[in-house]
Protein backbone atom coordinates (compact mmCIF):
# COMPACT_ATOMS: atom_id res chain seq x y z
CA UNK A 1 0.00 0.00 0.00
CA UNK A 2 1.48 3.45 -0.86
CA UNK A 3 0.51 6.41 1.29
CA UNK A 4 1.34 10.39 -0.54
CA UNK A 5 4.00 11.81 2.43
CA UNK A 6 4.71 15.07 2.63
CA UNK A 7 7.84 15.80 3.32
CA UNK A 8 7.86 19.89 3.60
CA UNK A 9 10.80 20.53 2.23
CA UNK A 10 12.20 19.42 -1.78
CA UNK A 11 13.29 15.83 -2.78
CA UNK A 12 16.80 16.74 -3.02
CA UNK A 13 16.97 18.10 0.88
CA UNK A 14 15.07 14.72 2.03
CA UNK A 15 17.05 12.69 0.10
CA UNK A 16 20.44 14.47 1.55
CA UNK A 17 19.59 14.34 5.07
CA UNK A 18 17.55 11.52 4.96
CA UNK A 19 20.16 9.76 7.60
CA UNK A 20 18.52 12.73 9.98
CA UNK A 21 15.08 11.96 8.83
CA UNK A 22 12.27 11.74 11.57
CA UNK A 23 10.85 8.85 10.97
CA UNK A 24 7.25 8.88 11.35
CA UNK A 25 5.41 7.07 13.91
CA UNK A 26 2.10 5.38 13.47
CA UNK A 27 1.45 3.80 16.68
CA UNK A 28 -1.87 5.39 17.25
CA UNK A 29 -3.45 4.21 14.21
CA UNK A 30 -1.81 1.61 11.11
CA UNK A 31 -3.31 3.12 7.84
CA UNK A 32 -3.58 -0.47 6.61
CA UNK A 33 -6.10 -1.79 9.60
CA UNK A 34 -6.07 0.68 12.06
CA UNK A 35 -4.96 -0.66 14.95
CA UNK A 36 -3.08 0.91 17.84
CA UNK A 37 0.80 -0.44 18.05
CA UNK A 38 0.45 -1.85 15.31
CA UNK A 39 2.38 -0.59 12.38
CA UNK A 40 6.39 -1.34 12.86
CA UNK A 41 8.94 0.48 10.99
CA UNK A 42 10.84 -1.84 7.84
CA UNK A 43 13.45 0.55 6.89
CA UNK A 44 13.23 1.76 2.94
CA UNK A 45 13.61 0.58 -0.27
CA UNK A 46 15.25 3.00 -2.72
CA UNK A 47 13.76 3.91 -6.45
CA UNK A 48 14.64 6.98 -9.22
CA UNK A 49 13.60 10.51 -8.73
CA UNK A 50 13.98 12.54 -11.52
CA UNK A 51 13.00 16.35 -10.92
CA UNK A 52 14.39 18.13 -13.87
CA UNK A 53 12.92 21.72 -12.71
CA UNK A 54 15.58 21.41 -9.91
CA UNK A 55 18.22 20.17 -11.86
CA UNK A 56 17.89 16.63 -8.93
CA UNK A 57 18.34 13.26 -9.92
CA UNK A 58 19.12 10.06 -8.25
CA UNK A 59 18.62 6.65 -8.62
CA UNK A 60 18.19 5.85 -4.81
CA UNK A 61 15.87 7.67 -3.72
CA UNK A 62 15.06 5.98 0.00
CA UNK A 63 11.06 5.24 0.42
CA UNK A 64 10.18 4.73 4.05
CA UNK A 65 8.46 1.54 4.40
CA UNK A 66 6.21 -0.38 7.23
CA UNK A 67 4.74 -3.30 8.42
CA UNK A 68 1.49 -4.07 9.40
CA UNK A 69 0.76 -6.33 12.09
CA UNK A 70 -3.12 -7.17 12.03
CA UNK A 71 -3.81 -5.74 15.06
CA UNK A 72 -6.98 -3.47 14.24
CA UNK A 73 -10.40 -4.64 12.76
CA UNK A 74 -11.23 -2.19 9.77
CA UNK A 75 -8.58 -3.44 7.34
CA UNK A 76 -8.68 -0.85 4.01
CA UNK A 77 -6.82 -3.25 1.62
CA UNK A 78 -5.34 -6.71 2.00
CA UNK A 79 -1.19 -5.59 2.16
CA UNK A 80 0.53 -6.02 4.72
CA UNK A 81 2.95 -3.37 4.51
CA UNK A 82 2.78 0.21 3.84
CA UNK A 83 4.92 2.97 2.48
CA UNK A 84 5.71 6.85 2.32
CA UNK A 85 5.81 8.00 -1.17
CA UNK A 86 6.91 12.08 -1.45
CA UNK A 87 4.03 14.06 -3.00
CA UNK A 88 5.67 15.23 -5.29
CA UNK A 89 6.45 11.97 -6.87
CA UNK A 90 3.51 10.01 -8.83
CA UNK A 91 3.32 6.10 -8.00
CA UNK A 92 5.64 4.03 -10.61
CA UNK A 93 6.80 6.93 -12.71
CA UNK A 94 10.39 8.46 -12.00
CA UNK A 95 9.45 12.06 -12.76
CA UNK A 96 8.46 14.75 -10.14
CA UNK A 97 4.64 15.28 -10.73
CA UNK A 98 5.48 19.25 -11.27
CA UNK A 99 7.26 18.87 -14.09
CA UNK A 100 4.98 16.41 -16.05
CA UNK A 101 1.85 19.06 -15.81
CA UNK A 102 4.23 21.99 -16.91
CA UNK A 103 5.73 20.19 -19.47
CA UNK A 104 1.77 19.41 -20.66
CA UNK A 105 0.78 22.84 -20.35
CA UNK A 106 3.65 24.12 -22.44
CA UNK A 107 2.08 21.88 -25.01
CA UNK A 108 -1.48 22.97 -24.82
CA UNK A 109 -1.14 26.22 -24.15
CA UNK A 110 0.77 26.87 -27.19
CA UNK A 111 -0.25 24.56 -29.53
CA UNK A 112 2.69 22.41 -29.60
CA UNK A 113 3.39 19.13 -31.94
CA UNK A 114 4.63 16.36 -29.41
CA UNK A 115 8.41 16.68 -31.21
CA UNK A 116 7.71 20.96 -30.73
CA UNK A 117 7.39 20.43 -27.06
CA UNK A 118 10.79 18.70 -26.83
CA UNK A 119 12.41 22.01 -27.95
CA UNK A 120 10.69 23.93 -25.24
CA UNK A 121 11.41 21.15 -22.44
CA UNK A 122 14.83 21.82 -23.11
CA UNK A 123 15.24 25.54 -22.65
CA UNK A 124 12.36 26.69 -20.44
CA UNK A 125 11.87 23.33 -17.62
CA UNK A 126 15.29 21.86 -17.91
CA UNK A 127 17.80 21.98 -15.74
CA UNK A 128 19.84 18.30 -15.70
CA UNK A 129 21.65 16.98 -19.05
CA UNK A 130 20.12 15.78 -22.11
CA UNK A 131 16.44 15.62 -22.45
CA UNK A 132 16.11 12.75 -24.37
CA UNK A 133 17.74 10.86 -21.35
CA UNK A 134 14.52 10.98 -19.59
CA UNK A 135 12.13 12.76 -22.40
CA UNK A 136 10.59 11.25 -25.28
CA UNK A 137 7.60 11.30 -27.63
CA UNK A 138 6.15 8.23 -26.44
CA UNK A 139 6.59 9.89 -22.32
CA UNK A 140 4.92 12.19 -23.50
CA UNK A 141 1.74 10.79 -24.35
CA UNK A 142 1.60 8.72 -21.50
CA UNK A 143 1.85 12.15 -19.35
CA UNK A 144 -0.85 13.47 -21.22
CA UNK A 145 -2.98 10.17 -20.82
CA UNK A 146 -2.35 10.71 -16.88
CA UNK A 147 -3.66 14.10 -16.86
CA UNK A 148 -6.50 13.21 -18.86
CA UNK A 149 -7.61 10.04 -16.65
CA UNK A 150 -6.81 12.39 -13.79
CA UNK A 151 -9.40 15.09 -15.45
CA UNK A 152 -12.31 12.57 -15.81
CA UNK A 153 -11.63 11.42 -11.61
CA UNK A 154 -11.88 14.97 -10.60
CA UNK A 155 -14.62 15.77 -12.49
CA UNK A 156 -16.53 12.55 -11.30
CA UNK A 157 -16.45 13.73 -8.14
CA UNK A 158 -16.21 17.71 -8.73
CA UNK A 159 -19.69 18.12 -7.45
CA UNK A 160 -19.10 16.79 -4.28
CA UNK A 161 -15.64 18.16 -4.13
CA UNK A 162 -16.72 21.49 -4.69
CA UNK A 163 -19.23 21.93 -2.27
CA UNK A 164 -16.93 21.31 0.70
CA UNK A 165 -13.35 22.64 -0.36
CA UNK A 166 -12.66 25.67 -2.48
CA UNK A 167 -10.32 23.66 -4.98
CA UNK A 168 -11.66 25.72 -8.03
CA UNK A 169 -13.82 28.76 -8.45
CA UNK A 170 -17.37 29.15 -9.53
CA UNK A 171 -16.84 29.99 -12.87
CA UNK A 172 -14.01 27.24 -13.35
CA UNK A 173 -16.25 24.64 -11.43
CA UNK A 174 -19.15 25.53 -14.47
CA UNK A 175 -16.64 25.54 -17.55
CA UNK A 176 -14.83 22.20 -16.37
CA UNK A 177 -18.63 21.24 -15.93
CA UNK A 178 -19.10 22.24 -19.43
CA UNK A 179 -16.10 21.52 -21.27
CA UNK A 180 -13.66 19.32 -18.99
CA UNK A 181 -10.89 21.64 -20.84
CA UNK A 182 -7.39 19.96 -20.50
CA UNK A 183 -5.88 23.42 -20.72
CA UNK A 184 -8.20 24.93 -18.33
CA UNK A 185 -7.19 22.19 -15.77
CA UNK A 186 -3.67 21.89 -16.45
CA UNK A 187 -3.65 26.17 -15.52
CA UNK A 188 -5.79 25.64 -12.65
CA UNK A 189 -3.25 22.86 -11.16
CA UNK A 190 -0.53 24.84 -11.92
CA UNK A 191 -1.82 27.42 -9.91
CA UNK A 192 -3.35 25.64 -7.59
CA UNK A 193 -2.90 26.83 -3.44
CA UNK A 194 -3.80 24.23 -0.61
CA UNK A 195 -6.84 25.05 1.01
CA UNK A 196 -4.81 23.60 4.00
CA UNK A 197 -1.55 26.05 4.08
CA UNK A 198 -1.11 29.15 1.31
CA UNK A 199 2.39 27.83 1.32
CA UNK A 200 2.02 24.64 -0.51
CA UNK A 201 1.31 25.08 -4.19
CA UNK A 202 1.09 23.87 -7.42
CA UNK A 203 0.10 20.03 -9.21
CA UNK A 204 1.51 18.61 -5.92
CA UNK A 205 -0.74 20.47 -3.55
CA UNK A 206 -4.00 19.54 -5.99
CA UNK A 207 -3.13 16.33 -5.48
CA UNK A 208 -2.74 16.16 -1.76
CA UNK A 209 -5.60 17.74 -1.23
CA UNK A 210 -7.21 15.88 -3.49
CA UNK A 211 -6.70 12.79 -1.55
CA UNK A 212 -7.33 14.03 1.90
CA UNK A 213 -10.52 15.59 1.03
CA UNK A 214 -11.14 11.94 -0.54
CA UNK A 215 -10.59 10.46 2.92
CA UNK A 216 -6.95 9.90 3.05
CA UNK A 217 -5.79 6.27 3.50
CA UNK A 218 -8.56 6.11 6.42
CA UNK A 219 -10.55 5.42 3.12
CA UNK A 220 -7.80 4.01 1.03
CA UNK A 221 -7.91 6.71 -1.22
CA UNK A 222 -7.26 6.73 -4.76
CA UNK A 223 -4.44 9.01 -5.78
CA UNK A 224 -5.54 11.68 -8.62
CA UNK A 225 -2.34 11.13 -10.69
CA UNK A 226 -1.41 7.52 -11.12
CA UNK A 227 -2.33 4.11 -9.47
CA UNK A 228 -0.96 2.69 -6.25
CA UNK A 229 0.29 -0.57 -5.55
CA UNK A 230 -3.46 -1.27 -3.87
CA UNK A 231 -5.18 0.11 -6.57
CA UNK A 232 -3.50 -1.47 -9.73
CA UNK A 233 -5.72 -5.32 -9.75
Amino acid sequence: MQIPYHIKVRLQEYYENFDTWPIPDFSDKCPICSGIDCATFLGYYIRIAICPLTGFSVSDLPILRYLCHDKGKARVCDHITFSLLPDELVPFRQLSLDFMVRAIWFKVSRDLSLTGIMDVIEDELNNLGDVADFVNISTMMSWQRMILAALELFTCDLQIMSSEVNMVSKSQYEQLQDTGGLKLFLGILINHQSYNNNLIRGPDAFARDYYRQSGGSKRDAIFLFGRASQHRN
